[in-house]
């Protein structure tokens, strides 16, 4: 009788986890921290931006073919896809996609949305990536 009531309260704890209409989402995906929000601008449209600090340029000093190869990557990928990547303070490449949504997008409708944007972006982060060293 325990176990059954254990699962009945396990499933309606599941049943409510899917049924959150959250509208932001920090989450870590192949080491990388990312942060994704769905927002109402001032003029009325709807996005979703996702946001990620990757990693860390290498010095020339420390390795002058992996920091040459980041480079390159992300100048080429700046031209090729709806996201941006920046080079911020000390190093640090930003990666950043800002995706215009005809509603608010939230919950697991946001989490599927994320995943398309992830997905579309998938091969241009993990060679970017490749060639950084870790923040911190």
């Amino acid at each position: 009788m325990k176990l059954r009531q254990k699962l009945d309260q396990a499933a309606q704890y599941l049943d409510e986890l899917e049924n959150q209409q959250f509208d932001h989402l920090d989450f870590e995906w192949e080491t990388i921290s990312f942060q994704a929000a769905a927002t109402t601008e001032g003029d009325g449209t709807t996005s979703i931006r996702l946001k990620a600090a990757l990693g860390r340029l290498h010095f020339t000093v420390e390795d002058k073919y992996n920091r040459a190869m980041a480079l390159e990557h992300l100048f080429t990928t700046n031209r090729t896809i709806d996201g941006i990547y920046e080079i911020g303070h000390k190093g640090v490449i930003n990666f950043q996609n800002v995706t215009r949504t005809a509603s608010l997008v939230t919950g697991s409708d946001l989490l599927s949305a994320v995943t398309v944007i992830l997905l579309e972006a998938e091969s241009h982060l993990r060679a970017l990536n490749a060639h950084l060293k870790p923040i911190g």
